[in-house]
């Protein structure tokens, strides 16, 4: 029976890793993202990793040589809880295949299409729930900076970017 299992490389070689396990007809999982990285005054847009220094692995459950994997350049080992390979649920590869985009197969955590500068969105869960503020920009991964006005006067504050919606 074939399990996901969880590969760890070497830094900075997870693509290596990906390529010669491939090469050796095993399948391979390295899901990627298109991640907001700013320089300088500039801000560009990359495809990385979503997990790096890790892939994800498909593997017979009974196969008990794990060297040939092991040994392949770019990998260190298989992710282990004691003395064995721990399988991973299939429901979190589809999970993320799920949250890839169909046209390119990254999942885009620029937040760039979602909402715009000094768009009127709502707060739903938190202690601002039920107010209206102006969403200003992404903060790091999960979390969105928002202008509030309370009390006569707006304040910049950050909440989980779960927490909004458009107004």
């Amino acid at each position: 029976m074939q399990q996901w299992y969880v590969v760890r490389c070497k830094p900075r070689e997870d693509e290596r890793a990906e390529m010669q396990l491939g090469n050796q007809e095993y399948e391979v999982y390295r899901p990627l993202a298109r991640m907001r990285r700013r320089r300088g005054n500039s801000v560009t847009h990359r495809i990385e990793s979503l997990f790096p220094g890790y892939l994800f692995i498909h593997l017979d459950a009974t196969q008990g040589d794990w060297s040939p994997i092991r040994s392949t350049r770019g990998v260190l080992d298989l992710v282990r809880f004691g003395t064995y390979p721990t399988p991973l649920p299939d429901e979190i590869i589809q999970d993320l295949h799920q949250r890839e985009d169909k046209d390119h197969g990254w999942v885009d955590l620029t937040g760039a299409s979602r909402y715009q500068r000094n768009q009127a969105i709502r707060i739903v869960d938190g202690p601002f729930a039920g107010h209206e503020a102006l969403f200003q920009s992404h903060s790091g991964q999960d979390r969105v900076i928002v202008l509030l006005n309370i009390m006569q006067q707006s304040v910049r504050t950050t909440v989980p970017e779960g927490a909004i919606t458009q107004a």
